[in-house]
Protein backbone atom coordinates (compact mmCIF):
# COMPACT_ATOMS: atom_id res chain seq x y z
CA UNK A 1 0.00 0.00 0.00
CA UNK A 2 3.07 2.25 0.39
CA UNK A 3 4.22 4.39 3.29
CA UNK A 4 1.37 4.15 6.30
CA UNK A 5 -0.72 7.15 6.55
CA UNK A 6 1.33 9.46 9.00
CA UNK A 7 -0.96 9.99 12.53
CA UNK A 8 -0.38 12.71 14.75
CA UNK A 9 0.20 11.74 18.13
CA UNK A 10 0.96 13.20 21.79
CA UNK A 11 4.33 11.94 22.88
CA UNK A 12 6.02 11.15 26.16
CA UNK A 13 7.21 14.01 28.94
CA UNK A 14 10.85 14.56 27.47
CA UNK A 15 14.03 14.43 29.59
CA UNK A 16 14.23 16.80 32.45
CA UNK A 17 13.88 20.49 33.62
CA UNK A 18 15.15 22.30 36.25
CA UNK A 19 13.19 24.83 38.49
CA UNK A 20 14.74 28.62 39.48
CA UNK A 21 14.82 27.23 42.71
CA UNK A 22 16.98 24.49 41.05
CA UNK A 23 16.16 21.82 44.16
CA UNK A 24 13.81 19.34 41.92
CA UNK A 25 13.93 18.01 38.73
CA UNK A 26 11.10 17.47 36.89
CA UNK A 27 10.12 15.70 33.47
CA UNK A 28 9.88 18.32 30.69
CA UNK A 29 6.42 18.59 29.29
CA UNK A 30 4.73 16.16 26.24
CA UNK A 31 5.24 17.01 23.19
CA UNK A 32 3.38 16.64 19.64
CA UNK A 33 4.83 13.79 17.35
CA UNK A 34 3.88 13.72 13.60
CA UNK A 35 1.39 16.75 13.67
CA UNK A 36 2.23 17.86 10.05
CA UNK A 37 4.97 17.77 7.06
CA UNK A 38 7.84 20.04 6.58
CA UNK A 39 6.24 23.63 5.32
CA UNK A 40 7.12 25.75 2.53
CA UNK A 41 8.77 28.50 4.68
CA UNK A 42 11.30 25.45 6.11
CA UNK A 43 12.26 24.37 2.85
CA UNK A 44 15.29 25.55 0.47
CA UNK A 45 14.25 26.84 -2.87
CA UNK A 46 10.45 25.48 -2.13
CA UNK A 47 8.27 24.79 -5.47
CA UNK A 48 5.00 25.85 -4.97
CA UNK A 49 2.11 24.96 -7.00
CA UNK A 50 1.21 26.75 -10.13
CA UNK A 51 -0.10 28.50 -12.21
CA UNK A 52 -1.86 30.53 -8.88
CA UNK A 53 0.24 30.49 -5.87
CA UNK A 54 -2.40 29.33 -3.44
CA UNK A 55 -0.10 27.44 -0.83
CA UNK A 56 1.71 29.70 2.18
CA UNK A 57 5.06 29.53 3.46
CA UNK A 58 3.52 27.75 6.50
CA UNK A 59 1.64 25.49 4.71
CA UNK A 60 2.74 22.01 3.21
CA UNK A 61 2.03 19.37 0.89
CA UNK A 62 0.93 15.94 2.24
CA UNK A 63 -2.00 14.97 4.93
CA UNK A 64 -1.98 13.53 8.35
CA UNK A 65 -4.06 11.37 10.48
CA UNK A 66 -5.15 10.98 14.15
CA UNK A 67 -7.54 11.40 16.70
CA UNK A 68 -5.83 13.10 20.45
CA UNK A 69 -7.25 16.31 21.56
CA UNK A 70 -5.67 19.27 21.75
CA UNK A 71 -2.88 19.02 19.16
CA UNK A 72 -5.37 20.12 16.27
CA UNK A 73 -5.42 23.22 14.58
CA UNK A 74 -5.43 25.42 11.29
CA UNK A 75 -1.81 25.27 10.94
CA UNK A 76 -1.69 21.48 11.56
CA UNK A 77 -5.15 19.69 10.86
CA UNK A 78 -6.36 16.04 10.64
CA UNK A 79 -8.48 14.22 7.93
CA UNK A 80 -12.15 14.31 8.62
CA UNK A 81 -13.69 10.81 8.47
CA UNK A 82 -16.94 9.37 8.11
CA UNK A 83 -16.98 6.33 9.81
CA UNK A 84 -19.57 3.23 10.92
CA UNK A 85 -17.99 0.96 13.55
CA UNK A 86 -19.56 -2.30 13.02
CA UNK A 87 -20.00 -3.52 17.00
CA UNK A 88 -18.63 -6.63 18.19
CA UNK A 89 -21.74 -7.17 20.31
CA UNK A 90 -24.01 -6.67 17.51
CA UNK A 91 -25.51 -3.24 15.69
CA UNK A 92 -23.10 -0.45 14.81
CA UNK A 93 -22.19 2.84 16.29
CA UNK A 94 -24.21 4.57 13.33
CA UNK A 95 -22.56 6.49 10.59
CA UNK A 96 -21.08 10.10 12.16
CA UNK A 97 -17.42 12.25 12.16
CA UNK A 98 -14.79 9.78 13.24
CA UNK A 99 -10.75 9.75 14.20
CA UNK A 100 -8.50 7.77 12.40
CA UNK A 101 -6.25 5.97 14.94
CA UNK A 102 -3.62 4.48 12.39
CA UNK A 103 -3.51 2.60 8.85
CA UNK A 104 -4.73 -1.02 8.88
CA UNK A 105 -3.91 -1.71 4.23
CA UNK A 106 -4.49 0.14 1.50
CA UNK A 107 -7.79 1.09 2.29
CA UNK A 108 -8.41 -0.37 5.47
CA UNK A 109 -8.56 1.69 8.80
CA UNK A 110 -8.65 1.23 13.01
CA UNK A 111 -10.91 4.31 13.47
CA UNK A 112 -13.12 5.81 16.37
CA UNK A 113 -16.47 7.55 15.89
CA UNK A 114 -16.32 11.15 17.57
CA UNK A 115 -19.72 10.69 19.64
CA UNK A 116 -19.53 10.57 23.59
CA UNK A 117 -20.84 7.46 25.49
CA UNK A 118 -20.72 7.76 29.60
CA UNK A 119 -19.09 4.59 31.27
CA UNK A 120 -22.65 3.13 32.57
CA UNK A 121 -23.70 2.33 28.68
CA UNK A 122 -20.53 0.88 28.26
CA UNK A 123 -21.36 -2.79 26.83
CA UNK A 124 -19.27 -6.19 27.17
CA UNK A 125 -17.27 -7.38 24.12
CA UNK A 126 -17.58 -3.94 22.31
CA UNK A 127 -14.07 -1.64 21.35
CA UNK A 128 -13.34 1.92 23.27
CA UNK A 129 -10.91 4.06 23.24
CA UNK A 130 -10.84 6.34 26.60
CA UNK A 131 -12.00 10.10 25.74
CA UNK A 132 -11.95 11.60 28.97
CA UNK A 133 -10.70 9.35 32.39
CA UNK A 134 -13.00 11.22 34.78
CA UNK A 135 -13.51 8.92 38.27
CA UNK A 136 -14.46 6.03 36.14
CA UNK A 137 -12.51 3.02 38.15
CA UNK A 138 -11.32 1.71 34.36
CA UNK A 139 -9.67 -1.47 35.73
CA UNK A 140 -12.90 -3.44 36.72
CA UNK A 141 -13.99 -2.77 32.64
CA UNK A 142 -10.86 -4.34 31.75
CA UNK A 143 -9.11 -1.16 30.96
CA UNK A 144 -6.06 -1.95 33.52
CA UNK A 145 -4.94 0.81 35.98
CA UNK A 146 -3.41 4.20 35.35
CA UNK A 147 -6.10 4.80 32.19
CA UNK A 148 -5.09 8.13 29.81
CA UNK A 149 -6.84 9.53 27.33
CA UNK A 150 -6.55 7.74 24.08
CA UNK A 151 -6.21 4.23 25.46
CA UNK A 152 -7.90 1.46 23.50
CA UNK A 153 -9.27 -1.36 25.64
CA UNK A 154 -12.28 -4.29 24.79
CA UNK A 155 -14.80 -4.44 27.45
CA UNK A 156 -15.26 -7.33 30.17
CA UNK A 157 -18.26 -5.97 31.66
CA UNK A 158 -21.68 -3.85 30.80
CA UNK A 159 -21.97 -1.01 32.25
CA UNK A 160 -24.52 0.03 35.23
CA UNK A 161 -25.72 2.03 37.66
CA UNK A 162 -23.51 0.45 39.78
CA UNK A 163 -19.81 1.38 38.56
CA UNK A 164 -20.93 4.90 37.20
CA UNK A 165 -17.79 7.33 37.11
CA UNK A 166 -18.06 10.15 35.07
CA UNK A 167 -15.56 9.03 32.08
CA UNK A 168 -16.62 8.81 28.64
CA UNK A 169 -15.33 6.73 25.63
CA UNK A 170 -15.65 6.63 21.76
CA UNK A 171 -16.69 3.55 19.81
CA UNK A 172 -14.09 1.92 18.25
CA UNK A 173 -13.69 -0.53 15.22
CA UNK A 174 -12.06 -1.25 11.76
CA UNK A 175 -13.68 0.79 8.77
CA UNK A 176 -12.65 0.29 5.13
CA UNK A 177 -13.42 3.07 2.48
CA UNK A 178 -16.68 2.91 0.77
CA UNK A 179 -17.63 5.16 -1.96
CA UNK A 180 -20.51 7.43 -0.39
CA UNK A 181 -20.97 9.70 2.28
CA UNK A 182 -23.00 7.80 4.52
CA UNK A 183 -21.17 4.81 4.99
CA UNK A 184 -22.58 1.10 6.10
CA UNK A 185 -21.85 -0.71 9.47
CA UNK A 186 -17.63 -1.59 8.88
CA UNK A 187 -17.24 1.25 6.22
CA UNK A 188 -15.95 4.93 6.28
CA UNK A 189 -15.88 7.78 3.79
CA UNK A 190 -13.16 10.37 3.03
CA UNK A 191 -13.91 13.65 1.46
CA UNK A 192 -12.11 15.86 -0.98
CA UNK A 193 -12.50 18.46 -3.45
CA UNK A 194 -10.24 18.66 -6.87
CA UNK A 195 -10.85 22.44 -8.40
CA UNK A 196 -13.99 23.20 -6.39
CA UNK A 197 -15.58 19.83 -7.17
CA UNK A 198 -18.42 18.25 -5.39
CA UNK A 199 -17.70 15.96 -2.92
CA UNK A 200 -15.58 13.50 -3.58
CA UNK A 201 -14.80 10.36 -1.59
CA UNK A 202 -11.26 8.59 -1.20
CA UNK A 203 -10.83 4.61 -3.06
CA UNK A 204 -6.92 5.23 -1.55
CA UNK A 205 -5.05 7.47 0.62
CA UNK A 206 -1.85 7.74 1.84
CA UNK A 207 0.26 10.36 3.50
CA UNK A 208 1.15 11.70 -0.37
CA UNK A 209 -1.59 10.55 -2.18
CA UNK A 210 -5.49 10.04 -2.98
CA UNK A 211 -7.34 8.10 -5.66
CA UNK A 212 -10.98 8.02 -6.84
CA UNK A 213 -13.16 5.68 -7.87
CA UNK A 214 -13.07 5.65 -11.58
CA UNK A 215 -12.70 2.40 -12.76
CA UNK A 216 -11.63 1.28 -9.20
CA UNK A 217 -13.01 -2.49 -8.00
CA UNK A 218 -12.06 -4.66 -5.28
CA UNK A 219 -12.01 -8.46 -5.27
CA UNK A 220 -13.71 -9.31 -2.00
CA UNK A 221 -14.01 -5.94 -0.86
CA UNK A 222 -15.46 -6.13 3.15
CA UNK A 223 -14.90 -5.24 6.25
CA UNK A 224 -13.28 -9.16 7.09
CA UNK A 225 -10.57 -8.77 4.80
CA UNK A 226 -8.12 -6.23 3.11
CA UNK A 227 -9.33 -7.39 -0.72
CA UNK A 228 -7.80 -7.26 -3.42
CA UNK A 229 -6.85 -3.89 -4.51
CA UNK A 230 -7.51 -3.66 -8.51
CA UNK A 231 -6.60 -0.53 -9.56
CA UNK A 232 -7.27 0.04 -13.43
CA UNK A 233 -7.87 3.88 -14.45
CA UNK A 234 -8.53 5.80 -11.32
CA UNK A 235 -7.26 9.19 -11.36
CA UNK A 236 -4.50 10.25 -8.21
CA UNK A 237 -4.15 13.60 -6.62
CA UNK A 238 -1.15 15.28 -4.64
CA UNK A 239 -3.02 15.36 -1.28
CA UNK A 240 -3.11 18.90 1.03
CA UNK A 241 -4.85 20.28 3.75
CA UNK A 242 -5.42 23.91 2.02
CA UNK A 243 -6.36 23.78 -1.39
CA UNK A 244 -7.82 22.34 -4.36
CA UNK A 245 -6.35 25.03 -6.56
CA UNK A 246 -3.42 24.36 -8.94
CA UNK A 247 -0.60 21.81 -9.29
CA UNK A 248 2.68 20.57 -8.34
CA UNK A 249 5.22 19.40 -10.82
CA UNK A 250 6.21 15.56 -10.46
CA UNK A 251 9.16 14.20 -9.48
CA UNK A 252 11.75 13.56 -12.33
CA UNK A 253 9.71 15.62 -14.30
CA UNK A 254 11.23 16.70 -17.62
CA UNK A 255 10.96 20.67 -17.49
CA UNK A 256 12.08 22.72 -19.83
CA UNK A 257 12.53 26.74 -19.88
CA UNK A 258 11.28 26.56 -15.81
CA UNK A 259 7.73 25.03 -17.21
CA UNK A 260 6.49 21.56 -17.26
CA UNK A 261 7.07 19.38 -19.97
CA UNK A 262 4.78 16.53 -21.08
CA UNK A 263 3.38 14.73 -18.14
CA UNK A 264 4.95 17.06 -16.04
CA UNK A 265 2.15 18.12 -13.21
CA UNK A 266 -0.35 16.69 -10.75
CA UNK A 267 -3.45 18.35 -9.66
CA UNK A 268 -4.19 18.67 -6.02
CA UNK A 269 -6.54 17.51 -3.89
CA UNK A 270 -7.50 19.19 -0.84
CA UNK A 271 -8.88 16.51 1.91
CA UNK A 272 -11.65 17.07 4.27
CA UNK A 273 -10.00 18.15 7.98
CA UNK A 274 -10.61 18.88 11.41
CA UNK A 275 -8.84 22.20 12.62
CA UNK A 276 -10.19 21.67 16.48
Amino acid sequence: MGRALKISKRGPEQGVTYPTSTTVNQPAAAVNIDIGFPNFGSLTNPVFNTPVQTLDSAQYLGVVGGFQQGQVSATNPIILATVNVALTAGGSSGSGTGRIIRQKGSHKFLVARASDINDEDIVAGNSYMVVSPGTTNWAQFGAGTNVAQGDIFTATINGSAAVVGTGTVWDVGICVLANTGSPAAGFMSIEYSVGDSAAVYASYITNKWVRDWNGMTYGNYNNGNFGLNIQSSENFYVTNFFTDEGTVTWSGAEIINSADAQNGSLQLAQIANLTS
